[in-house]
């Protein structure tokens, strides 16, 4: 595999978009011995991943049950902008990475109609939420020890009403 397009294993873009955008959900296919986890999946399962939501999980009140660096993939589609805070989620899921690990999120883009339709939306996420959050100087809102690094972080839509910000974070050593 081309060492610039390692971040992207084990799928591609449009297997990502299909995904996010609950069209398709592709086994991306956890190889032997490494754990891949499905946050939020609701009814929306992964094949080969582990989900974790509601009732028996819940981001707001509980740690992500697995030990330090021991999980190599996180699918989060559309969870993000429900949770009461992402910030501490985000934190729980870079300590189970382990290192080059991946965090594959999807959520609505603040421009589209999709972000603003459900009542349980608390967030709202740009193309440069994630730079921000990682890097900015002018905010003291936990922004210290962050691992990750940006590789995957684009906009895509079904239709003009559901732009929604496809971005894979992935975990520095």
């Amino acid at each position: 595999m081309n060492d610039n397009m390692s971040w992207m294993a084990p799928f591609d873009v449009t297997t990502f978009f299909e995904a996010g955008a609950n069209r398709v959900l592709p086994d991306f296919g956890a190889p032997e011995g490494e754990i891949h986890l499905n946050l939020g999946a609701g009814h929306k399962r992964i094949a080969g991943s582990i989900p974790l939501d509601l009732p028996d999980w819940d981001s707001d009140e509980n740690d992500i049950p697995f030990s330090d660096e021991s999980v190599s993939v996180i699918h989060a589609y559309h969870i993000l902008e429900h949770v009461g805070d992402p910030i501490r989620l985000l934190r729980e899921c870079q300590r189970v990475l382990i290192p080059g690990g991946t965090l594959n999120i999807v959520v609505p883009y603040f421009r589209s109609q999709g972000a603003y339709d459900d009542l349980d939306h608390r967030h709202f996420f740009t193309e440069e939420t994630w730079r921000t959050q990682f890097s900015s100087p002018y905010y003291d809102k936990g922004h210290d020890g962050w691992k990750f690094r940006i590789g995957l972080n684009i906009i895509m839509a079904l239709n003009e009403r559901n732009l929604m910000l496809f971005t894979q974070l992935i975990k520095e050593t």
